[in-house]
């Protein structure tokens, strides 16, 4: 008895009843199909014994082509269901001549494609080697080809008819379209030019009608700076050589005081007579029309409209017309850089307080700036503070002095063979030819050993660590570091004596001490010649006192100049940058050592021999100066003439240790920290910088204990050796008697 099972479905003949034959037969089908795509798409013959035989015999008889395999069972199964009819020899018939046909195509490529994976399977081959006997090899792919379109006619059955007459319609209605575009587009063009003609008729019956004046170009304006000196300066000459004169001292000490006289131009070099700076008119015409015509063959329209002649450079000021973006001149510096022929270009972008864009080109001859020009001029004459210095002439030309008052903190940085000692000996000599040695004191520090010799035994140096007549410049890390200490404490006693005078400055505390009859305060200036090197020695220290010193000695008359050569954030750390306020950078080697030190690039770009960048405290941007030159020859004068005035002379503002025996205060340790050090040591057998850290809560006074303990001689560090060694005999011993002289006073007391 046959089952059926009856089930409304839509077919071709309507709604009918399917036999549960069929649907047995479907699913067989479909359990097949999904196996097979199992075992081909995705498994690759790993599905057990009977799906790597059923695998390896697919890829054997009809190799790459088995992979489309599942494709026709699907399509076969899809027209089953929907239509209700197997066709299965149907199916297999138009599968068979489909897949043969792409098997000998297949097997054709593997031919060509030796290396390939591809294979034709022993279908594939058979037919191919066969046909191509038959029929060569262009036969036998055009055999494949018609099978392969003959299967997919019977399988889909294409209408081929219909489908070419469809797409022969679409090409015929893509061509008029395109047709029709391209006789609008004709007439548009023609339309346009007949707007054109009428223009250019309009145009010319204007020009015609009122023909306008040629525009007059109008030459730029030179603003030239000549080296002009002030032949009579406010100051009377000495030739003689000068003498030492004392007189008593009125503060009751018992020091003598001496009266000094400010050294003559002479010892100088004179400047060129030729007061021309930069070059002539005729080559600031010849680079004006060069730099003009440069910029129009990049399509920039722009005009010179100014020249500033300098000594070493020339800034050239170019206005850019109206719609003229600046990055598009600033862009092709380069370019420009070229066509002048110049070794190289900074462009200050814009100019500030004028519209224009400063063009900073290097003269072909450039002039020496000497100290005693500027020594000369009224800026420096005139200035009513002590602690002027020179520092060169401007980009322009005119003269740059700056005062340190102002300053009031400055760092030098520029690689080796760029001016920097330059630099320092120039703001130096400034000082000595401006003030008395009563009036400001040089504390200078030496680390290389060859840079301020010149200025041993002048009577403005100081070293408040050391009485007046054993101060000399410091050449040692160690000595620094104690000086500095040294002169912290200083600035902490004058804070002190400013606070008893009720006085903000140096300046109030001075007018102050004249009209009660006390002794001057001078200016200490603190000039570091390598600071590279004692950041590498005792980087925890120096940068604890300088950090102290710039943020308080300010008012109280006490400023600094460091110096560097290697300009990283290593030796100008976040500290030490943020207490500088003002920074001269001359040429560095790299645009990272320029953001370092002015925070944007342009001192890389420099020429060298003295070419810096100055920043003010208030300046928005830096400025161009050409250093001067001072000679070895013109320092040793100099000096020569204040040695013959006598040596270093100042009072005693703070107690110097010399004997380790005498105690164990000064340089900034108390007794109690030493004696809690030297017992430290004793428990623990060993010392370092991190343990008296931990103990005291301070890197650097841990440092400057270590220093003192090492000054003492309490502990020593062997040369080549990076450990200390300990001299506990000794350490007991001092310890003892420490105690002893502690106890003896809090009885007396």
């Amino acid at each position: 008895m046959r089952r059926t099972i009856h089930k409304k479905t839509k077919n071709k003949g309507g709604q009918g009843k399917i036999s549960f034959f069929k649907i047995l037969v479907w699913v067989f089908c479909a359990v097949v199909f999904l196996w097979i795509t199992w075992i081909l798409w995705i498994s690759a013959g790993t599905a057990g014994p009977a799906g790597k035989y059923v695998y390896n015999a697919f890829i054997q008889i009809l190799g790459t082509t088995v992979y489309l395999l599942p494709i026709f069972l699907l399509y076969w199964l899809y027209r089953a269901v929907k239509y209700q009819t197997l066709a299965f020899f149907t199916l297999l018939f138009g599968m068979g001549l489909t897949l043969s046909g792409i098997s000998i195509l297949i097997a054709f490529l593997k031919t060509n494609f030796t290396q390939s994976s591809l294979a034709g399977g022993i279908i594939g081959d058979f037919f191919f080697k066969h046909l191509t006997g038959i029929a060569g090899k262009s036969g036998a792919i055009i055999i494949a080809i018609a099978c392969t379109f003959l299967g997919i006619h019977i399988l889909v059955a294409i209408p081929w008819k219909e489908t070419l007459i469809k797409c022969w319609g679409l090409i015929k209605e893509d061509y008029i379209a395109w047709d029709q575009a391209k006789a609008d587009l004709r007439q548009k063009i023609a339309e346009r030019k007949e707007e054109e003609k009428q223009e250019e008729k309009s145009n010319t019956e204007e020009e015609q009608i009122s023909e306008p004046e040629p525009i007059k170009k109008v030459p730029p304006k030179i603003m030239r700076a000549t080296a002009e000196m002030i032949k009579t300066p406010q100051r009377t000459e000495q030739k003689e050589t000068p003498k030492k004169v004392e007189k008593s001292d009125e503060t009751g000490e018992g020091r003598k005081t001496t009266e000094y006289n400010l050294p003559p131009l002479d010892l100088l070099r004179a400047p060129e007579e030729n007061n021309l700076c930069g070059p002539s008119d005729e080559e600031i015409a010849k680079a004006t029309n060069l730099l003009e015509t440069t910029l129009k063959n990049f399509d920039i329209h722009a005009s010179v409209t100014g020249v500033a002649p300098g000594p070493v450079i020339t800034r050239y000021e170019i206005k850019p017309d109206a719609g003229v973006k600046i990055s598009s001149i600033v862009s092709i510096s380069n370019d420009i850089a070229l066509a002048m022929k110049a070794r190289g270009i900074r462009v200050e972008a814009p100019i500030p307080g004028k519209d224009a864009i400063g063009f900073e080109i290097p003269n072909e001859k450039p002039i020496m700036v000497t100290v005693r020009e500027i020594l000369q001029d009224p800026s420096f004459i005139n200035s009513k503070y002590k602690t002027t210095v020179v520092l060169g002439r401007y980009a322009d030309g005119a003269p740059a002095t700056s005062v340190i008052e102002k300053m009031p903190h400055l760092l030098v940085a520029g690689a080796t063979n760029s001016g920097k000692s330059i630099c320092v000996h120039t703001m130096i000599a400034s000082l000595l030819y401006r003030a008395k040695p009563d009036e400001i004191k040089l504390m200078l520090v030496d680390p290389k050993r060859v840079e301020l010799t010149f200025y041993e035994g002048i009577p403005h140096l100081y070293d408040p660590k050391v009485p007046c007549e054993d101060a000399d410049i410091i050449k040692d890390a160690n000595g620094a570091v104690k000086s500095l200490q040294a002169l912290v404490k200083v600035m902490e006693k004058r804070m002190k004596i400013f606070e008893i005078a009720k006085v903000k400055n140096i300046e109030g505390y001075n007018k102050w001490a004249a009209e009660h009859n006390e002794e001057k305060m001078f200016f200490i200036i603190v000039i570091i010649d390598e600071m590279a090197d004692l950041m590498l020695q005792t980087k925890a220290a120096i940068e604890d006192s300088v950090q102290r010193l710039t943020q308080m000695g300010r008012a109280l008359g006490i400023h600094l100049i460091l110096c560097t050569q290697r300009p990283s954030t290593n030796v100008i750390t976040g500290v030490i940058k943020a207490n500088l306020p003002s920074r001269i950078a001359l040429q560095v080697a790299s645009k990272i050592d320029s953001r370092v030190v002015l925070d944007s690039n342009g001192a890389d770009a420099l020429l060298g021999k003295g070419d810096m960048l100055y920043l003010g405290i208030s300046d928005p941007k830096p400025k161009r100066i050409q250093g001067s030159y001072i000679s070895e020859e013109e320092i040793s004068k100099l000096t020569d003439f204040w040695r013959a005035q006598g040596g270093p002379d100042y009072p005693i503002q703070i107690k110097p240790e010399t004997n380790p025996n005498q105690g164990t205060e000064g340089l900034g340790s108390s007794a109690e920290e030493i004696i809690s050090a030297l017992t430290l040591i004793l428990e623990r057998r060993r010392v370092s910088q991190d343990l008296l850290k931990a103990h005291f809560g301070s890197s650097a006074r841990a440092t400057n204990i270590l220093s003192v303990l090492e000054m003492k001689g309490f502990i020593t560090k062997p040369e080549g050796s990076n450990r200390w060694e300990i001299h506990f005999d000794l350490i007991e011993s001092q310890l003892n008697e420490l105690k002893q002289k502690q106890q003896q006073s809090d009885e007396d007391f």
